[in-house]
Protein backbone atom coordinates (compact mmCIF):
# COMPACT_ATOMS: atom_id res chain seq x y z
CA UNK A 1 0.00 0.00 0.00
CA UNK A 2 1.13 3.57 -0.41
CA UNK A 3 3.28 5.57 2.45
CA UNK A 4 1.98 7.68 4.54
CA UNK A 5 2.62 11.14 2.82
CA UNK A 6 4.71 12.54 5.70
CA UNK A 7 4.73 16.68 4.33
CA UNK A 8 0.67 16.27 4.32
CA UNK A 9 1.01 16.55 8.51
CA UNK A 10 1.72 20.04 10.53
CA UNK A 11 0.48 19.97 13.67
CA UNK A 12 2.11 16.43 13.97
CA UNK A 13 5.64 16.01 12.48
CA UNK A 14 6.58 12.66 11.53
CA UNK A 15 9.55 10.54 10.82
CA UNK A 16 9.52 7.43 9.36
CA UNK A 17 12.73 4.78 10.86
CA UNK A 18 12.27 1.58 8.85
CA UNK A 19 9.27 -0.16 10.18
CA UNK A 20 9.09 2.69 12.89
CA UNK A 21 6.93 6.24 12.58
CA UNK A 22 7.69 8.45 15.19
CA UNK A 23 4.93 10.99 15.28
CA UNK A 24 6.26 14.39 17.28
CA UNK A 25 3.23 16.94 18.53
CA UNK A 26 4.59 20.07 17.95
CA UNK A 27 3.51 23.44 19.41
CA UNK A 28 7.07 23.80 21.83
CA UNK A 29 5.86 27.42 22.89
CA UNK A 30 3.07 26.23 24.76
CA UNK A 31 4.49 23.12 25.58
CA UNK A 32 2.58 21.04 22.90
CA UNK A 33 -0.71 21.93 23.85
CA UNK A 34 -3.45 20.66 21.22
CA UNK A 35 -3.80 22.88 18.45
CA UNK A 36 -6.72 22.77 15.81
CA UNK A 37 -3.80 21.61 12.97
CA UNK A 38 -2.78 19.27 15.79
CA UNK A 39 -5.98 17.78 16.54
CA UNK A 40 -7.06 17.23 12.74
CA UNK A 41 -3.18 15.36 11.85
CA UNK A 42 -3.85 13.29 14.87
CA UNK A 43 -7.24 12.56 13.97
CA UNK A 44 -6.54 10.82 10.86
CA UNK A 45 -3.30 9.40 11.51
CA UNK A 46 -4.50 6.00 12.70
CA UNK A 47 -6.29 5.17 10.16
CA UNK A 48 -3.36 6.20 7.68
CA UNK A 49 -1.02 4.57 9.98
CA UNK A 50 -2.90 1.17 9.65
CA UNK A 51 -2.71 1.20 5.73
CA UNK A 52 0.72 1.63 5.53
CA UNK A 53 2.59 -1.94 5.52
CA UNK A 54 5.94 -0.12 6.09
CA UNK A 55 4.69 0.86 9.27
CA UNK A 56 4.80 -1.82 12.38
CA UNK A 57 4.90 0.45 15.28
CA UNK A 58 4.31 4.21 16.12
CA UNK A 59 6.10 6.09 18.31
CA UNK A 60 4.09 9.26 19.94
CA UNK A 61 5.63 11.60 21.39
CA UNK A 62 5.87 15.70 22.10
CA UNK A 63 8.20 18.73 20.58
CA UNK A 64 11.40 19.69 23.22
CA UNK A 65 10.63 18.98 26.69
CA UNK A 66 7.12 17.96 26.99
CA UNK A 67 4.37 15.87 25.80
CA UNK A 68 1.39 17.71 25.54
CA UNK A 69 0.02 20.48 28.48
CA UNK A 70 -3.63 19.75 27.52
CA UNK A 71 -5.88 22.02 25.01
CA UNK A 72 -4.23 25.48 23.98
CA UNK A 73 -6.68 27.64 25.54
CA UNK A 74 -5.14 30.36 22.79
CA UNK A 75 -6.87 28.60 19.44
CA UNK A 76 -10.11 27.20 21.89
CA UNK A 77 -12.88 29.10 23.78
CA UNK A 78 -15.72 27.88 25.53
CA UNK A 79 -17.53 25.20 23.81
CA UNK A 80 -15.72 25.30 20.79
CA UNK A 81 -13.84 21.65 19.84
CA UNK A 82 -9.80 21.56 18.91
CA UNK A 83 -10.86 20.88 15.08
CA UNK A 84 -12.79 24.82 15.32
CA UNK A 85 -15.84 23.40 15.52
CA UNK A 86 -18.79 25.24 17.92
CA UNK A 87 -21.33 22.93 18.63
CA UNK A 88 -21.57 20.77 21.75
CA UNK A 89 -22.18 17.65 19.68
CA UNK A 90 -19.18 17.94 17.52
CA UNK A 91 -16.94 18.43 20.48
CA UNK A 92 -18.47 15.05 21.96
CA UNK A 93 -17.80 13.63 18.59
CA UNK A 94 -14.66 14.58 18.53
CA UNK A 95 -13.72 13.42 21.96
CA UNK A 96 -15.05 10.44 21.91
CA UNK A 97 -13.60 9.58 18.74
CA UNK A 98 -9.80 10.37 19.48
CA UNK A 99 -10.16 8.04 22.28
CA UNK A 100 -11.87 5.22 19.80
CA UNK A 101 -9.22 5.79 16.84
CA UNK A 102 -6.41 4.97 18.95
CA UNK A 103 -7.87 1.57 20.50
CA UNK A 104 -9.01 0.80 17.03
CA UNK A 105 -5.55 1.04 15.51
CA UNK A 106 -4.38 -2.23 14.81
CA UNK A 107 -0.48 -1.03 14.91
CA UNK A 108 1.45 -1.00 18.33
CA UNK A 109 1.83 2.55 19.61
CA UNK A 110 4.25 3.71 22.53
CA UNK A 111 3.79 6.90 24.09
CA UNK A 112 7.35 8.76 24.91
CA UNK A 113 6.95 11.13 27.48
CA UNK A 114 9.20 13.92 28.81
CA UNK A 115 7.67 16.87 30.85
CA UNK A 116 3.53 17.22 31.24
CA UNK A 117 0.87 15.13 30.12
CA UNK A 118 -1.94 16.92 31.45
CA UNK A 119 -5.80 16.80 30.93
CA UNK A 120 -6.23 15.75 27.32
CA UNK A 121 -2.61 15.30 26.67
CA UNK A 122 -2.48 12.93 29.34
CA UNK A 123 -5.61 10.72 28.07
CA UNK A 124 -3.94 10.84 24.28
CA UNK A 125 -0.34 9.66 26.34
CA UNK A 126 -2.27 7.10 28.27
CA UNK A 127 -4.60 5.11 25.73
CA UNK A 128 -1.26 4.17 23.61
CA UNK A 129 -0.58 0.88 24.32
CA UNK A 130 2.61 1.05 26.29
CA UNK A 131 3.89 4.34 28.27
CA UNK A 132 7.24 4.74 29.03
CA UNK A 133 8.03 7.82 30.36
CA UNK A 134 11.64 9.81 31.56
CA UNK A 135 11.95 10.51 35.67
CA UNK A 136 11.08 14.21 34.48
CA UNK A 137 7.83 13.60 33.45
CA UNK A 138 4.70 14.58 35.31
CA UNK A 139 0.55 13.17 34.72
CA UNK A 140 -2.39 15.15 35.50
CA UNK A 141 -5.69 15.33 34.68
CA UNK A 142 -6.33 18.20 36.17
CA UNK A 143 -10.22 18.51 34.80
CA UNK A 144 -11.64 19.26 37.99
CA UNK A 145 -8.86 22.03 38.76
CA UNK A 146 -10.36 24.30 35.68
CA UNK A 147 -14.10 23.71 37.07
CA UNK A 148 -14.68 20.98 34.37
CA UNK A 149 -16.07 16.80 34.71
CA UNK A 150 -13.37 14.97 33.40
CA UNK A 151 -14.34 13.58 29.87
CA UNK A 152 -11.06 13.38 27.76
CA UNK A 153 -11.36 9.23 28.27
CA UNK A 154 -9.31 9.72 32.00
CA UNK A 155 -12.91 8.53 33.84
CA UNK A 156 -12.81 5.40 31.11
CA UNK A 157 -8.88 4.67 31.61
CA UNK A 158 -7.61 5.80 34.86
CA UNK A 159 -9.40 3.03 37.16
CA UNK A 160 -8.15 0.11 35.07
CA UNK A 161 -4.93 1.65 35.14
CA UNK A 162 -4.52 2.31 38.80
CA UNK A 163 -7.88 0.56 40.44
CA UNK A 164 -10.69 2.88 41.50
CA UNK A 165 -9.72 4.16 45.31
CA UNK A 166 -6.08 5.58 43.32
CA UNK A 167 -8.11 6.95 39.97
CA UNK A 168 -10.87 8.87 42.38
CA UNK A 169 -8.12 10.51 43.88
CA UNK A 170 -6.09 11.51 40.77
CA UNK A 171 -9.12 12.81 39.03
CA UNK A 172 -11.36 14.44 42.23
CA UNK A 173 -8.12 16.31 43.01
CA UNK A 174 -6.45 16.63 39.66
CA UNK A 175 -3.11 16.62 41.44
CA UNK A 176 0.27 16.24 39.35
CA UNK A 177 1.81 12.75 39.11
CA UNK A 178 5.46 12.45 39.04
CA UNK A 179 6.64 9.77 36.57
CA UNK A 180 8.42 7.46 39.56
CA UNK A 181 4.94 7.33 41.78
CA UNK A 182 2.89 6.92 38.06
CA UNK A 183 5.45 3.96 37.30
CA UNK A 184 4.81 2.95 41.05
CA UNK A 185 0.69 3.00 40.51
CA UNK A 186 0.22 1.23 37.31
CA UNK A 187 -0.38 4.88 35.45
CA UNK A 188 2.36 3.83 33.19
CA UNK A 189 4.38 1.08 32.04
CA UNK A 190 8.50 2.38 32.70
CA UNK A 191 9.84 5.36 33.71
CA UNK A 192 13.88 5.60 32.99
CA UNK A 193 16.40 7.99 33.19
CA UNK A 194 16.16 11.00 30.86
CA UNK A 195 19.06 10.07 29.15
CA UNK A 196 18.23 6.92 28.71
CA UNK A 197 14.45 7.36 27.30
CA UNK A 198 15.68 7.79 23.92
CA UNK A 199 17.55 4.19 23.81
CA UNK A 200 15.11 2.89 25.79
CA UNK A 201 12.33 3.26 23.95
CA UNK A 202 13.87 2.66 20.31
CA UNK A 203 14.80 -0.76 21.48
CA UNK A 204 11.39 -1.50 22.79
CA UNK A 205 10.08 -0.23 19.13
CA UNK A 206 12.66 -2.59 17.39
CA UNK A 207 11.86 -5.38 19.24
CA UNK A 208 7.93 -4.67 17.95
CA UNK A 209 8.49 -4.08 14.53
CA UNK A 210 10.73 -6.86 14.30
CA UNK A 211 8.27 -9.00 15.59
CA UNK A 212 5.06 -11.02 13.83
CA UNK A 213 2.87 -8.38 12.78
CA UNK A 214 -0.32 -9.94 12.43
CA UNK A 215 0.32 -11.40 15.63
CA UNK A 216 0.75 -8.48 17.63
CA UNK A 217 -1.76 -6.26 15.85
CA UNK A 218 -4.51 -9.21 16.64
CA UNK A 219 -3.40 -9.32 20.54
CA UNK A 220 -3.51 -5.70 20.98
CA UNK A 221 -7.15 -5.69 19.26
CA UNK A 222 -8.23 -8.27 21.24
CA UNK A 223 -7.58 -6.92 24.81
CA UNK A 224 -8.72 -3.76 23.45
CA UNK A 225 -12.35 -5.47 22.83
CA UNK A 226 -12.48 -6.22 26.49
CA UNK A 227 -11.03 -2.14 27.20
CA UNK A 228 -14.03 -0.82 25.32
CA UNK A 229 -16.81 -3.00 26.74
CA UNK A 230 -15.77 -2.40 30.36
CA UNK A 231 -15.18 1.70 29.45
CA UNK A 232 -18.04 2.27 27.11
CA UNK A 233 -20.58 3.35 29.14
CA UNK A 234 -18.41 5.24 31.78
CA UNK A 235 -17.19 7.02 28.58
CA UNK A 236 -20.53 8.13 27.52
CA UNK A 237 -21.41 9.93 30.35
CA UNK A 238 -18.00 11.33 31.55
CA UNK A 239 -17.92 13.26 27.66
CA UNK A 240 -21.79 14.30 28.69
CA UNK A 241 -20.52 15.47 32.15
CA UNK A 242 -17.84 17.50 30.59
CA UNK A 243 -20.17 19.18 28.34
CA UNK A 244 -21.94 20.22 30.70
CA UNK A 245 -20.15 21.25 32.87
CA UNK A 246 -18.45 23.40 29.80
CA UNK A 247 -21.56 25.44 29.91
CA UNK A 248 -21.19 26.44 33.61
CA UNK A 249 -19.99 29.73 35.60
CA UNK A 250 -17.39 27.48 37.23
CA UNK A 251 -15.48 26.48 34.12
CA UNK A 252 -15.65 30.69 32.33
CA UNK A 253 -14.20 31.16 35.82
CA UNK A 254 -11.21 28.08 36.18
CA UNK A 255 -10.47 28.98 32.42
CA UNK A 256 -9.99 32.84 33.44
CA UNK A 257 -7.94 32.13 36.86
CA UNK A 258 -5.34 29.67 34.75
CA UNK A 259 -5.05 32.80 31.98
CA UNK A 260 -4.21 34.97 35.21
CA UNK A 261 -2.15 32.68 36.94
CA UNK A 262 -4.30 32.85 39.94
CA UNK A 263 -6.42 30.55 42.07
CA UNK A 264 -9.83 29.99 41.21
CA UNK A 265 -13.22 31.05 43.07
CA UNK A 266 -15.66 28.45 42.45
CA UNK A 267 -19.57 28.79 43.19
CA UNK A 268 -20.89 25.79 42.11
CA UNK A 269 -22.67 27.52 39.27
Amino acid sequence: MPAIDLDQYTGVKLHKDGKVLTATLTNPEKRNAMTPAMSKDLDRLWGDVDRDDDVNVVVLTGAGDAFCAGVDLGNVSRGKSTTGKVTSRALGKEIRDRFWKMLDCETPIISKVRGPAYGLGASICLSADIVVASENARFADSHVRMGIAAGDGGVALWPLLVGFHRAKEFLMLGDVIPARRAEESGLINHCVPDDELDAFVDEMARRLADGAPRAISWTKLAMNIVLKQLTAGAFEASVAYDMMTLRMDDAREGSTAFMEKRAPRFTGD
